[in-house]
């Protein structure tokens, strides 16, 4: 198998850390096929960020080792995820003016889309991750999301702008190279790789939303008209839950994730009159005690609700027709659906990887949307600076490791 034909997504989350190894099948433009998936308990994280390299290294070689052997290769690079609190999104304008009024080029749209990233207000100590077109102004009249061919003597760009903090990034990276994986291809905040797997076109263009609940944080991403408007962290997860049963429950943090995991339910309401078993809860020698399934679900409810207040808050008066979309680890637990529905007031439903050929019964889960969504976005920008190079021919190629990485840190 041809080694430039491999794309791999890492996606190194709070508590686990999972691997999508996909084959470009030939022939057919961009579908990919998935050939191996490898995933590992996370080490050395805290709320998305690494604070032991070493121990995140293990993890990330266990995975990627795992990811290997079931696809039968060696995996050289990875498309990395940037999550946690620090990621930070904002939306910038940049107004240039064009070259030949007859029609707007290539050019004319890349100086716009520098210009928005020039005069953003960088937090001190963050890099830029993404710039995203979002829509262009011509002459201060015509929106469009496509201006090239158009005439104009003014064009505006109107870009979304998401940076993480420096040496949280330098950190991730630093632990790819320890795990001995010899380049990182890409690097994508995780809400965006999610996104990538999880929605369609349509349902981007109309307005709607993606809520990844991870172990220790809730990252929110919001489309309209098929552009981003709208990107947040906040340190608020899953974890919180197993730390309200373990306080609550006088239980060790392991029981407290198996009973949220197993027994566990957002909602109250949900929980079925006839579920009247005791759960027994036995903490080392001591005598088992019991808790009805309904006790345990108002335990979850109650920091359930404050994390789905706080979705609510973000969103605002935000229009969304194609409503919100749950997706990570979190997403599958009962009732949480539903809760969701009361509290925001939107149609919500659970995120799903897109299917594509090979393993999919493997990831087909909540919690494979970002690690899965990288190798896709990897894979459209290979397919994006192929374009370029044919438009340039002669020119020498963009991208490559290194290359990125200046690029990132503006140097």
């Amino acid at each position: 198998m041809a080694k430039g034909t491999i794309i791999t997504g890492l996606d190194i989350g709070s508590s686990k850390i999972s691997v999508v190894a996909c084959h470009t099948l030939p022939s057919l433009d961009g579908q990919m096929e998935i050939i191996g998936v490898g995933s590992a308990e996370s080490k050395g994280l805290r709320r998305g960020v690494v604070v032991d390299i070493n121990l995140t290294a293990e993890a990330i070689r266990e995975a990627i080792s795992e990811a290997e052997l079931m696809a039968g290769v060696n995996i050289e690079s990875v498309c990395l995820n940037v999550s946690g609190e620090h990621v930070v999104g904002q939306t910038s304008r940049g107004v240039v003016t064009v070259k030949n009024a007859a029609q707007i080029t290539k050019d004319d749209v890349d100086r716009a889309m520098q210009s928005a990233r020039t005069i953003a207000a960088i937090p001190e100590g963050h890099d830029i991750l993404h710039v995203l077109e979002q829509n262009f102004v011509i002459d201060m009249d015509m929106r469009t999301k496509e201006p090239i061919g158009m005439s104009g003597s003014r064009l505006e760009a109107n870009a979304y702008i998401i940076t993480g903090n420096t040496s949280g990034i330098q950190s991730l990276l630093n632990s790819v190279e320890s795990a001995e994986i010899p380049s990182v291809e890409t690097l994508a905040v995780a809400p965006v790789a999610s996104a990538k797997s999880v929605l369609q076109r349509d349902e981007r263009e109309v307005g709607i939303t993606l809520v990844d609940i991870g172990d220790q944080t809730t990252e929110i991403i919001v489309y309209k008209e098929d552009a981003i408007e709208h990107v947040v962290v906040f340190p608020v997860g899953g974890q919180h839950v197993t730390n309200d049963i373990a306080q609550y429950l006088k239980v060790t943090l392991p029981m407290a994730e198996e009973l949220k995991l197993h027994r566990g339910c957002a909602w109250t309401e949900w929980v079925q009159e006839d579920d009247t078993n005791p759960i027994p809860i036995t903490t080392g020698s001591a005598p088992p005690k019991f808790i009805s399934r309904l006790e345990l679900a108002q335990i979850i409810e109650y920091r359930m609700v404050q994390i789905l207040e706080g979705i609510a808050n973000e969103l605002g008066d935000m229009q969304l027709p194609g409503g919100l979309v749950l997706t990570g680890g979190t997403a599958l637990m009962d009732g949480l659906a539903e809760l969701a529905e009361q509290i925001l007031q939107l149609r919500v439903q659970i995120g799903y990887p897109i299917e594509l050929k090979g393993l999919t019964d493997r990831i087909n889960y909540p919690m494979y949307a970002t690690s899965l969504g990288l190798a896709m976005y990897g894979e459209s920008l290979r397919r994006e600076e192929k374009q370029v190079q044919a438009l340039r021919r002669g020119s020498s190629p963009i991208g490559g490791f290194f290359r990125r990485i200046k690029e990132w840190f503006g140097y």
